[in-house]
C-alpha cells in the first residue's frame, strides 16, 4: 500500500499548498511569494528575488535583494490576478490588503470546494488503483480471500480518513475566509 499512501499524501500536500495560497483578507507572504516576476532575462517567483514581510494585518512589506529590480517587482504584481495594488516605497514596496466582499468571499469558497472535490476524486481513483492491485495478488495466490479482506478493509479506512483530513482543512480554510 505504499504506492497508494504516496499518492494520497501527494493529493493531501497539493491541496495544502493550494489552501495557503488562497487570500483571506489577512496579509500574508504566502500571497504573493509564487508571483511570477520578470527580471534578469528570465521569470522567477517573487519568493527568490525579495523578503516579504507582514507590517500588520493588511499590508505586506516587500523589501527587494537587488533595489534595481523594485520597478519589475512592481509590474508583476499588477499582471498576476491577484487584484493587488502595491506602491512602490522608496527602496521597498508595499501592498495594502483590500477588504473582500461578501460576494468575493463565498465565490473563493466555491472555488476551493471545487478544489476539494477534484482531491477526494484522486484520492478514490488511487483507491481503485490499489484495489485492483490487491485483487490481482489474491488472483496470483500471493493473497488469501481473508488478507485481500484486510487489506481492502485497511484501504477503505485510510481513504476515509484522507477525505477526513482535507475536509477539515477546508473546513478551518472556509472559517477564516468568512471570518470579517
Amino acid at each position: 500500500m505504499g504506492n497508494f499512501n504516496d499518492k494520497t499524501k501527494a493529493i493531501q500536500s497539493s491541496f495544502s499548498e493550494y489552501l495557503k495560497n488562497i487570500r483571506t483578507g489577512r496579509a500574508s507572504p504566502a500571497l504573493v511569494s509564487d508571483i511570477e516576476i520578470e527580471a534578469y532575462g528570465s521569470k522567477t517567483p517573487l519568493s527568490q528575488l525579495a523578503s516579504i514581510g507582514v507590517q500588520d494585518a493588511k499590508t505586506l512589506l516587500i523589501e527587494p535583494w537587488d533595489k534595481s529590480i523594485v520597478k519589475d517587482i512592481e509590474k508583476g504584481i499588477i499582471a498576476s490576478e491577484k487584484n493587488l495594488a502595491p506602491s512602490v516605497d522608496g527602496s521597498g514596496i508595499r501592498i495594502n490588503i483590500p477588504e473582500m466582499t461578501e460576494e468575493s468571499r463565498k465565490e473563493i469558497v466555491k472555488s476551493m470546494n471545487q478544489e476539494l472535490e477534484q482531491a477526494k476524486v484522486g484520492i478514490r481513483k488511487a483507491r481503485e488503483e490499489e484495489k485492483k492491485s490487491i485483487e490481482s495478488q489474491e488472483k496470483q495466490g500471493n493473497l488469501t480471500e481473508d488478507d485481500k479482506r484486510d487489506e481492502i478493509k485497511s484501504l477503505d479506512e485510510d481513504t476515509k480518513k484522507a477525505a477526513d483530513d482535507m475536509d477539515n482543512l477546508a473546513k478551518e480554510k472556509e472559517k477564516e475566509i468568512m471570518t470579517l
